[in-house]
């Protein structure tokens, strides 16, 4: 083998297997987090990394709708592949477009609620369904045309959803009021908002009729928002909490939904580190053996 071939082959294989070891890592880190964190209910869980398990419901005011089937569900993914030709290689499949549910849902156990943010989640649903088509998208007009038709141009479709029940999630959990902004926060926007209406601003604190806004003038329009903001935060503050269970934003806590229990979630993902195991062990081997044989030579 040429030393150029030989290079590349030995980049590739170390390539993989270093790809296999963060796969190993990252399997089995998940297995033991869903191993090791216990189980909250939504009335007592602590505001940081919690595990629940209960069941999920959409949003009656934010239905979701899985594009494909039109299947009311509360969580989907799909992707849409067309068939090419090659007279090489035979047909493949390239995708032409995809896309996943970011719309939250309930999660609910017999102690309360919060809403689930999906964005940004590692989503293991039950329902996945694979089908054929002749357009691009199901049920539509066959759009292939005379010659589409010869070369037997095909659309393959798949959907992945959550359509409710039981659901388990491991995320970051969160009680949000709306009184968590501060005062300070909350005047500043009033003040901005008060700004990018200049005419009204001048018809309630222009007092010399100057058409401009001084300083004092300024100051009075600040304590009036200030004001404002103290009534609307003691009107707020009566206001029911909400939950809300999203990313951390941080790597050592991945995000996880599932429509099937932990347990079998933690099996499925240590499963997989042992996979990733095995295929670094053949990386290792081919790429010592190929040293081996070079070396020989």
């Amino acid at each position: 083998m040429a030393l150029l071939h030989f290079s590349i082959f030995v980049l590739v294989t170390a390539a993989f297997a270093v790809y296999f070891f963060y796969l190993i890592w990252r399997n089995f880190h998940r297995a033991n987090l869903i191993d090791d964190t216990p189980s909250a209910r939504v009335r007592s869980a602590p505001q940081g990394y919690v595990e629940l398990q209960g069941r999920a419901r959409p949003l009656p005011e934010q239905p979701v709708v899985a594009p494909l089937t039109h299947t009311a569900c509360v969580w989907y993914r799909f992707k849409i592949e067309r068939e090419k030709h090659n007279s090489r290689s035979g047909s493949t499949w390239s995708e032409v477009e995809s896309g996943a549910s970011e719309t939250p849902f309930v999660f609910f156990d017999d102690t309360g609620d919060c809403l689930v943010d999906p964005r940004q989640a590692e989503v293991t649903p039950v329902i996945k369904k694979v089908w054929y088509g002749s357009s691009k998208w199901p049920g539509g007009a066959d759009q292939r045309g005379f010659f589409g038709a010869l070369i037997g141009t095909r659309y393959r479709y798949t959907e992945e959803r959550i359509d409710g029940g039981d659901v388990y999630v491991l995320g970051w959990f969160d009680t949000l009021r709306s009184t968590d902004h501060s005062v300070s926060e909350e005047l500043s926007g009033v003040l901005k908002a008060w700004k990018r209406d200049q005419a009204a601003l001048l018809r309630r604190f222009d007092e010399n009729s100057d058409g401009r806004i001084d300083a004092d003038e300024w100051q009075a329009a600040r304590q009036a928002a200030h004001r404002e903001v103290l009534v609307d935060r003691a009107a707020r503050s009566s206001e029911p909490a909400t939950n809300v269970l999203r990313a951390s934003g941080q790597d050592g806590y991945p995000f996880l939904i599932s429509a099937r229990p932990g347990f079998l979630l933690s099996d499925r993902y240590r499963r997989r580190g042992w996979l990733a195991l095995l295929g670094s062990l053949a990386a290792a081997g081919l790429l010592a053996w190929m040293i081996a044989v070079r070396n020989s030579g």
